[in-house]
């Protein structure tokens, strides 16, 4: 497993959050305490995805996505990846293994 400080807990106040590690778009979301990492490169042609009234939408074909799953809602099946998140003395830092589902 990888793991890549994303930075201080503190520095994010406004959720979704944009993050980039290692030159890899993401967005990062909080829901009820917890953290996770949604990749912003859509799995059909690896365009970088956007925030769009609360969807993640692919500006290239329109492909849509959930914003707190990274379920696509066009093709069944397909999904941004997701990494999980933990916390060590206030600083996020993102577990960058095999994708979750």
């Amino acid at each position: 497993m990888k793991e890549l400080e994303i930075g201080p807990k503190t520095a994010f106040t406004r959720f979704p959050a944009e993050v980039v590690l290692e030159r890899d778009y993401y967005f990062l979301f909080e829901e009820d305490g917890a953290f996770k990492l949604i990749s912003r490169t859509c799995p059909h042609a690896g365009y970088t995805v956007e925030l769009e009234d609360g969807d993640l939408v692919c500006p290239l074909h329109g492909w849509t996505f959930e914003s707190y799953t990274g379920r696509c809602h066009n093709v069944p099946g397909a999904r941004l990846d997701m990494y999980a998140v933990v916390e060590r003395d206030g600083v996020l830092i993102a577990q960058l293994t095999y994708p979750t589902r």
